[in-house]
């Protein structure tokens, strides 16, 4: 187990190697991804933005460009929407679309179920940006723990911004990279002496997903990154959530392209993610803040090349291809 910067140090030497689990997608977007340490990265492409703050005219500008999203927002929204404004002011970067779609995102669940914000509940999310989503959960109360799994590279970016988020003292005592059972079982038992200490991540490298079957996971979340795995590796982690559904109620929620083409010419298609009919729906619909983004020049509001559909379920406790 690494905790704090011990982490991002392991990540560090690592990222000069292949990793297994990465798409033609990544390949190509990792290509020109350099860490430089205390400086921070350059060639960060594919998982959204990590710009400065607005000023000025641009300010004004994206305020009413994101007027139409925020109008998309719930009865929960208006609070998440003042954590994500904080969120990126401690992490000094702008308040963009994509860090609005994750606020939207967790107004959304909150809504939907929240009867699982009652108690302790433990979140994983496959595949961030730049923590922003582990973040948001842990600032809203909708979960005290999240196991965030992601690719070696874009996990070195997530810590280094929970670090921004967490502050220095806190993030050495509540953000641990678990590599080995051992380290899980470790992390997962830890103490929160405090209100506050009760916020922990545990960051596992895809490399060694096999871990989450392991984890007491009441929820996961994929939003915009199963779209862009083989679907070999789709499969492996819904066999992973198969395996804690076994044991304990297990909501997924899914946000992705309903079909989108790989660099090497692989489709990957939503609907050929391995579901199963027995799965309980609760939401199955064209996700309203992933169909268009804005841009500074008219016009101003644009169509992605492809729907985005989200999808929340209830996993059945059949375990397949296991």
């Amino acid at each position: 187990m690494y905790s704090g910067q011990a982490g991002i140090d392991y990540l560090a030497t690592k990222v000069g190697q292949e990793d297994s689990r990465a798409s033609s997608h990544w390949k190509k977007y990792h290509s020109d991804f350099r860490f430089l340490g205390k400086e921070g990265f350059e060639g960060l492409h594919g998982f959204g933005g990590s710009g400065k703050p607005y000023k000025g005219l641009r300010r004004v500008m994206t305020s009413w460009l994101q007027r139409r999203f925020r109008k998309m927002g719930g009865s929960k929204f208006q609070g998440i929407d003042r954590l994500a404004a904080e969120m990126v002011a401690r992490e000094h970067r702008a308040y963009d679309l994509d860090v609005l779609r994750q606020a939207l995102t967790v107004s959304f669940l909150k809504e939907q179920i929240p009867d699982l914000f009652t108690s302790v509940s433990t979140s994983c999310v496959i595949g961030d940006g730049f923590g922003s989503l582990t973040s948001l959960m842990l600032a809203s109360d909708f979960s005290d723990r999240v196991v965030l799994v992601n690719l070696t590279k874009t996990l070195l970016v997530d810590l280094w911004f929970l670090r921004l988020w967490f502050g220095s003292k806190a993030f050495e005592s509540q953000v641990d990279l678990v590599t080995d059972e051992v380290g899980l079982l470790r992390a997962l038992a830890k103490p929160a002496t405090n209100e506050f200490n009760k916020k922990r991540v545990i960051a596992i490298q895809a490399s060694d997903h096999q871990l989450l079957r392991q984890c007491p996971v009441d929820i996961v979340l994929n939003i915009a990154s199963m779209q862009e795995m083989d679907l070999s590796v789709i499969t492996t982690y819904f066999d992973d959530m198969r395996v804690i559904a076994s044991r304990r109620k297990l909501f997924f929620y899914c946000c992705n392209r309903e079909e989108k083409i790989l660099p090497d010419g692989a489709v990957i298609r939503f609907s050929e993610y391995p579901w199963c009919t027995s799965d309980q729906i609760i939401v199955d619909e064209l996700c309203p803040w992933h169909q268009q983004y804005y841009t500074a020049m008219p016009p101003f509001f644009r169509s992605y090349d492809g729907l985005h559909r989200h999808r929340l379920v209830t996993f059945n406790k059949i375990i397949k291809g296991v």
